[in-house]
């Protein structure tokens, strides 16, 4: 429970962020971690604790299955953490010693844009960071990780930040720059940090000015989405209603009604993109997946169960499991939607 100065110092937080003022790093209580919504029994599924084992130094773009030692499966596996933080079964001191090993051995901080792989390696990086986030903010709530140990962390993801910025062209890319600058604010409690990520969404936020959605491709709309949605969650936690904020017209909840209805009338209809080099048309009514996939809906649903866009939503959420009737698990969120947001 966040202390009353706790609160007063996040209150001028707020507000400064709010109305363009400065802020001082490491002032105020902060929030990431939170198991509100989750669902034990979906946590508990796909939970484990794992490592540390080999970690690469070099990341590639994402492929399937996932290599061993890979950025993504180590996203994964540090998932796994924490889908069992979320059930009650952590094992806090293997998932400290993963983050440790990872960081002291320099792990993942060279990139391969050469590699075969769907999104590029500087995306995957800042989901990197967002899983990292929010396992650390774990470790902080439990008194599980020491000064010392977190700014041996802290150093290692300022490189996988300065990393997640290198060729950011596609609109899901430049969000996820901001989703990890937000995530890891909120982690460590550095207000700059935190206020630069939410500048940074703006700027994504302004596609939707004239009509509701980021992109006139369906699918690149899809791959945009839950990571904005990501960050709107990361602000919501902190006091702040993004989902509400207005950008011309529309705001989010109207990108989610728009969207909706666009994945309702498209389908199972296999589409394609050009935010990934590996241009293969594929079907977006999915639960699973790394950018393909509609597992946003948990979330959405988690912070507004009625009213706003949740009508559209709770269709789409029938339909999607008509196709694929899995845990949702959207791998570019950096966390997994059925345990952490409770809707399978």
């Amino acid at each position: 429970m966040r202390s009353f100065l706790g609160t007063l110092a996040f209150a001028a937080l707020v507000l400064s962020v709010m109305a363009g003022g400065t802020v001082q790093a490491q002032a105020a209580d902060t929030r990431l971690w939170t198991t509100a919504s989750a669902s034990s029994g979906n946590c508990r599924a796909y939970s484990r604790a794992t490592g540390p084992e080999q970690f690469n130094a070099t990341v590639t773009g994402f492929s399937w299955p996932m290599p061993k030692g890979s950025g993504a499966e180590f996203i994964d596996r540090t998932i796994l953490h924490l889908n069992a933080a979320a059930a009650g079964r952590a094992n806090n001191k293997a998932l400290l010693a993963r983050l440790l090993t990872a960081a002291n051995s320099g792990a993942y901080t060279r990139l391969d844009f050469g590699a075969r792989g769907g999104a590029s390696p500087s995306f995957l990086t800042s989901v990197m960071v967002r899983a990292v986030a929010h396992a650390v903010s774990y470790l902080r709530e439990r008194n599980g990780i020491s000064v010392g140990e977190l700014k041996t962390i802290d150093s290692w993801v300022r490189v996988l930040l300065r990393n997640s910025g290198k060729r950011a062209g596609s609109t899901d890319h430049k969000a996820s720059i901001a989703a990890a600058n937000l995530a890891w604010g909120a982690a460590t409690g550095d207000t700059r940090l935190f206020r630069r990520g939410m500048s940074s969404l703006d700027r994504v936020m302004g596609k939707i000015r004239n009509t509701p959605r980021f992109d006139s491709r369906v699918r690149v709309n899809t791959e945009a989405l839950p990571v904005v949605l990501m960050a709107a969650h990361v602000l919501r936690l902190n006091g702040i209603d993004y989902f509400s904020k207005k950008f011309g017209k529309h705001s989010l909840h109207d990108v989610v009604a728009y969207h909706a209805a666009w994945v309702s009338q498209t389908g199972t209809k296999k589409v394609k993109t050009e935010a990934i080099a590996d241009n293969v048309a594929r079907s977006i009514m999915k639960s699973d997946g790394w950018g393909t996939h509609q597992a946003w809906i948990p979330l959405y649903l988690a912070h507004f169960p009625k009213g706003h866009a949740a009508s559209e939503v709770r269709t789409l959420h029938a339909q999607v499991k008509r196709a694929q009737n899995i845990p949702y698990y959207g791998r570019n969120m950096g966390v997994h939607s059925a345990c952490y947001f409770g809707l399978r």
